[in-house]
């Protein structure tokens, strides 16, 4: 059985990442926030390859991914993990079919809540 990365390519998930990323630079919330960012066309690169290996590709790049801990690092909060997903969710459906954008959407959220929970204060 092919993975959702072998079903898509490459192309379709970089394309993905990059028309997620052009919204981010442009979204009042996010913009802000991903501002730390110098080199758009490598880190729209890495985040290509982080979601290929995510959803079942073969690695290409020699990286190790910290998700949370990175959010975490630029202050990225649960109400802006919300914005993130809102803006994700629509550029996978118009990119990506059921059932493999529900499952990769799946996986977007449980990143989400990861680093909601990561950047929640304890009280």
């Amino acid at each position: 059985m092919s993975s959702i990365a072998q079903r898509l390519g490459r192309e379709v998930i970089d394309t993905v990442s990059r028309q997620f990323y052009a919204q981010i630079r442009v979204h009042p919330q996010l913009a802000p926030i991903f501002a730390v960012v110098h080199d758009w066309p490598q880190h729209e690169a890495h985040i290509g390859h982080f979601w290929w290996t995510l959803l079942g590709g073969d690695a290409y790049l020699d990286t190790q991914y910290n998700v949370a801990r990175k959010h975490l690092d630029i202050g990225v909060t649960p109400a802006l993990v919300d914005e993130w997903l809102a803006l994700f969710e629509p550029i996978v459906r118009r990119h990506v079919a059921s059932p493999d954008a529900d499952e990769w959407l799946r996986k977007a959220r449980m990143i989400g809540q990861s680093i909601a929970l990561m950047n929640t204060p304890l009280d």
